[in-house]
């Protein structure tokens, strides 16, 4: 009940989501799909029904993908003796924009290439 009070108060402060919600919600969608489909009978306007369940897999994998990415780097990151993230982001934050454009813009690419060669190697 304090987390609804708190949500009602702050209503625009951004609250974290983590990766267990999100790995949680696709696993509940999954699971109530055929019977959402069923009820609204989205017979006649859709060819496949699976198809909404392979965009789901692939993207539920593709999230496996990135955390463990992500934490197989912080991994190797404190095995190496190398800095933490903190110190590389404060290192990134003294990079000029343009540079950090780049870097932003390779980030998304990354992301967005891999998102699709999920789907693609689940489809």
């Amino acid at each position: 009940m304090k987390t609804i009070i708190y949500y009602l108060n702050n209503q625009w402060k951004p609250m974290s989501i983590k990766f267990w919600h999100i790995l949680s919600l696709t696993i509940i969608i999954w699971l109530a799909m055929p019977y959402i489909l069923g009820a609204f009978n989205l017979a006649i306007g859709l060819v496949d029904f699976g198809i909404l369940h392979v965009i789901l897999l692939a993207f539920s994998c593709w999230l496996l993908a990135m955390s463990s990415a992500y934490y197989i780097f912080r991994l190797l990151l404190s095995q190496m003796g190398m800095p933490t993230i903190n110190q590389l982001i404060n290192h990134f934050n003294l990079l000029n924009l343009w540079e950090q454009y780049l870097i932003y813009l390779a980030c998304y690419a990354l992301l967005l290439c891999s998102a699709i060669g999920t789907l693609i190697a689940i489809c």
